[in-house]
């Protein structure tokens, strides 16, 4: 199972969103002005998200 954590203090959210533009699973959305999960099961572990968050405010574990 995948745990994908966004630490929204750190996240610039709406003003960024490079994770929702990588995201090739389109796991993370935008809603309002805030990044969210979607069907994290669709998750492919592949970080790339992680990689382009520039607050490193995303962190994804297999669990």
């Amino acid at each position: 199972m995948v745990k994908i954590t966004i630490d929204h203090d750190n996240c610039d959210g709406a003003d960024c969103a490079e994770c929702v533009d990588v995201c090739p699973m389109e796991v993370l959305i935008l809603e309002g002005d805030k990044i969210v999960v979607q069907n994290k099961e669709d998750c492919s572990l592949c970080e790339v998200c992680m990689d382009v968050c520039p607050n490193e405010a995303i962190k994804v574990e297999d669990e």
